[in-house]
């Protein structure tokens, strides 16, 4: 079938909302860590004279009096997860940075906050029962509470804290952790950290060889994506079984630019190239004038948690010049490929075109994977995203989205010019992703379209969006 004269057939759509993790950690109750002499899981940091606690039917109680336990190492983009019934007590977590400190609880309907500048509160929580299930997602500056209703995570609020604007910095974190604390009459029941997917995730793209093709194995392709929190982002991986809704989160990805913070870029294009055993990245640092960084790294990205070291373009010295190989601000969204047959790497970059003052893509091509790149050509106006080479029965395409202002329309280039795809139940939002899947599936090649809408899943503007999922099939008269 044909990408120009075929149809996109609508599979499938759905949300996902803080519902796939990556364990970091967990307290387990079903041994008694108080009286055990021969280990200490969670030792106490703080515990009052009157303490009285005990670990049984996998629950730890306290009955009076307050502790103070470890935890787990901090990490500034993790989620940290307890299960409590609160009778006449209180429980929740610390964070314990070297040059930073806060605390936040749950007592008698209210959500409380505390670091060095002091105590804020949210009253009048209401739960079903005495038990209640409360989570805090860390990012720099901020923790983001939510607490479960019926299953689902509900958000609650955010507590900002000038004191952790910093904690992404490795040397800060590194040497962080996180505490349980509970005084009063309470029963915990689980405890938990992890990383999970936020409220929206955005920005789709496959991990694949230096070929364009996807990396497929034992059932599963991968996919990077950026997950969305209340506000920012940072860069995940999912593993999918092509054509299901069954998706996995598999990896974490953060960036170091030389200084020291771990930082969540967005919209990576990953590639390992087989002839060198080693995997290439360029990525959008929105943290660095919003330009272009790439790399070249050993580590496989697609499982746990991940940092690569990065370097930043170097900056344009005319940033009008659209053809220019450098960095130029506004710079997002590239792709790579290396075409055999004319033994060239192929990179486009989706560039601000000053004179209509929306997005375009560039395409320029070279003999090396980061450097040296000509400028070869432009796609039309228009106001263009997430864009993708495609190769398919010899030849190459280009598949990207388009238009800011209208539902949604998505462009296929190739050699012959340029051309709307067609879908039987078209979404994706506004400026939707050109995301492409083949697939190779007992003795046939699948083509997979997964994009996102961009619905706000908080009030932050970049919040989005809603996963689509189509297959190529024939066009109906």
């Amino acid at each position: 079938m044909d990408l120009l004269c075929s149809e996109f057939k609508r599979k499938f759509s759905f949300s996902m909302y803080k519902n796939l993790k990556i364990k970091l950690g967990e307290m387990n109750f079903f041994k008694d860590f108080i009286n055990d002499d021969r280990g200490d899981m969670y030792p106490v940091l703080l515990k009052s004279e009157d303490c009285s606690e005990i670990v049984e039917n996998n629950i730890y109680t306290v009955e009076q009096g307050s502790v103070k336990r470890l935890f787990c190492q901090f990490f500034p983009f993790a989620t940290y997860e307890l299960t409590a019934d609160l009778s006449l007590g209180k429980v929740g977590f610390s964070f314990d940075l070297p040059d930073a400190k806060a605390s936040i609880s749950v007592e008698n309907g209210k959500l409380a906050f505390a670091d060095k500048n002091g105590e804020q509160s949210v009253c009048n929580l209401t739960f079903s029962s005495s038990e209640c299930t409360f989570i805090v997602s860390c990012r720099p500056g901020a923790f983001d509470v939510y607490f479960k209703n019926n299953g689902k995570a509900e958000y609650c609020h955010t507590f900002y804290s000038e004191e952790f604007r910093e904690s992404n910095k490795y040397s800060s974190f590194s040497d962080g952790y996180v505490s349980l604390k509970v005084s009063g009459k309470v029963a915990v029941k689980e405890v938990l950290s992890y990383i999970d997917n936020g409220v929206s995730i955005a920005d789709i793209r496959p991990i694949k060889y230096e070929n364009g093709d996807v990396i497929f194995e034992q059932g599963k392709a991968c996919f990077t994506i950026s997950i969305r929190m209340q506000e920012g982002t940072f860069n995940a991986v999912l593993s999918w079984i092509p054509g299901t809704a069954e998706f996995e989160l598999t990896g974490a990805i953060f960036y170091d630019s030389g200084d020291g913070f771990w930082r969540g870029y967005v919209a990576p294009v990953i590639l390992y190239n087989r002839q060198k055993d080693q995997w290439y990245v360029w990525v959008s640092s929105f943290a660095h004038e919003h330009i272009l960084a790439y790399a070249s790294f050993d580590g496989d990205p697609r499982f746990g948690v991940n940092v690569i070291d990065v370097k930043i373009m170097e900056r344009a010295a005319d940033s009008s010049d659209i053809t220019a190989f450098a960095g130029i601000r506004g710079d997002e969204d590239p792709d790579l490929i290396y075409d055999k047959e004319n033994d060239r790497w192929l990179l486009a970059v989706c560039r601000i075109d000053p004179k209509i003052g929306r997005y375009i893509y560039v395409f320029f091509e070279s003999n090396d994977p980061f450097e040296g790149f000509r400028f070869i050509g432009r796609s039309h106006d228009g106001s263009e995203t997430g864009g993708s080479f495609v190769r398919k029965d010899g030849g190459w395409y280009f598949v990207c989205g388009n238009d800011i202002d209208g539902r949604p329309n998505y462009r296929i280039y190739s050699k012959n010019g340029m051309q709307s795809a067609s879908f039987n139940y078209p979404d994706g939002g506004f400026r939707g992703w050109g995301t492409l899947f083949p697939i190779k599936t007992g003795s046939r090649t699948r083509y997979f379209w997964l994009t996102f809408d961009r619905h706000r899943g908080s009030s932050y503007n970049w919040s989005y969006g809603n996963i689509y999922c189509f297959e190529l099939g024939e066009k109906k008269n």
